[in-house]
């Protein structure tokens, strides 16, 4: 009888760990990598519009592009409180991320407004976008739902 006990308990714990493991598992979030193609330090904020007013968020560097001790700092803050800061940059020839479902809701194009670090070090969020110093990038869903994944500038 004590070792039907045992095995009851170790049953039960086994499956009470597959199912906080299962929980905390999100088969449906994947992350999307880019290239940062240019020769320039940029922040690229996708939006699912063609206005740069639609921005919603900042691709992320797989890792930190500069250090906290650094005497520069960026920190280009819009109205609605979306924040943009050094740790945000991304290098040339380096890979950055975000959420694949954020790219395309409803649509099968993403737009990226693609901002130089050193414009984000000498101007505000306003005088970036009254001025239009940023270039746009815009990612496309083919047939198969692969999408280009290598940021340059197009002219």
């Amino acid at each position: 009888m004590n070792k039907t006990k045992n095995n009851n308990f170790l049953w039960s714990e086994v499956l009470f760990i597959l199912c906080l493991l299962y929980s905390c598992w999100e088969p449906w979030v994947r992350q999307a990598a880019f290239n940062n193609c240019t020769n320039d330090t940029l922040f690229i904020c996708p939006s699912h519009y063609n206005c740069f007013d639609s921005i919603y968020s900042i691709m992320q560097p797989y890792s930190s592009s500069f250090c906290k001790e650094d005497t520069f700092v960026v920190d280009l803050t819009e109205s609605n409180g979306f924040y943009i800061n050094n740790d945000e940059a991304l290098l040339p020839d380096s890979t950055c991320w975000i959420y694949d479902d954020c790219l395309f809701n409803k649509s099968d194009t993403t737009y990226f407004f693609l901002i130089k670090w050193s414009d984000a070090k000498q101007y505000s969020w306003d005088e970036i976008r009254e001025n239009k110093l940023y270039r746009k990038w815009v990612v496309t869903r083919d047939k198969n739902g692969e999408y280009d994944t290598n940021i340059r500038y197009l002219d």
